[in-house]
């Protein structure tokens, strides 16, 4: 039997999707986050978790409204104890099962969790994230200092389209949250790009 130096059938066309795939998004292209049953955003228990945990330092599984304005104080400057209360729907405290319950079924439907955690590390809107920015919060949390050496490997790592500078495409790929729903239909991706585009 002759067999065919070509590889398995399907690579191929894999290689090709894949290929297709990461193709740069156009600038303010629609992104596809994952939605819970309500079109809102999906945030899932895992993912709440990451950030429980750095709020809640000491494992009470329960936050008082002093505890999250004093976190949320090192990039909010300017954060009221009023809108901490509406974060946490008027209480004084909130367990981790009553924010996920809360959470879980919301409807932000045009929230991009990434976009807005982005502004805080670009607070003059230049577009990139700004590593003086960067280092402040690292020392305020309580992480010590970022040397520049330090500096340069995060940039190294997070640079993915490497112009020497992070912006919002590349802090995308570093974060968890939020990656762009993978599930998506292809013919659904290029509906959302003709909506887009001008």
């Amino acid at each position: 039997g002759s067999s065919s130096s070509s590889g398995p059938p399907g690579l191929e066309a894999m290689a090709d999707s894949k290929r297709r795939t990461i193709q740069k998004p156009t600038k303010e292209a629609a992104v596809n986050l994952p939605r819970n049953a309500r079109g809102g955003l999906l945030i899932t228990e895992d993912e709440l978790k990451v950030a429980w945990d750095f709020f809640d330092t000491g494992g009470k599984m329960k936050l008082t409204t002093a505890e999250v304005k004093k976190k949320l104080q090192t990039f909010y400057k300017d954060i009221t104890t009023k809108e901490v209360r509406f974060l946490m729907n008027n209480q004084p405290e909130i367990t981790f099962d009553e924010l996920f319950a809360l959470l879980k079924d919301n409807q932000l439907t045009n929230f991009d969790p990434v976009k807005e955690a982005f502004k805080v590390y670009d607070p003059h809107g230049t577009g990139f994230l700004d590593m003086d920015v960067v280092k402040v919060f690292f020392k305020d949390l309580g992480y010590g200092e970022i040397s520049d050496e330090d500096a340069k490997i995060i940039l190294d790592t997070a640079d993915a389209d490497k112009d020497g500078r992070i912006g919002l495409e590349d802090f995308r790929m570093m974060v968890p949250f939020g990656q762009i729903d993978e599930h998506e239909e292809a013919g659904n991706v290029s509906a959302h790009s003709s909506l887009v585009s001008p």
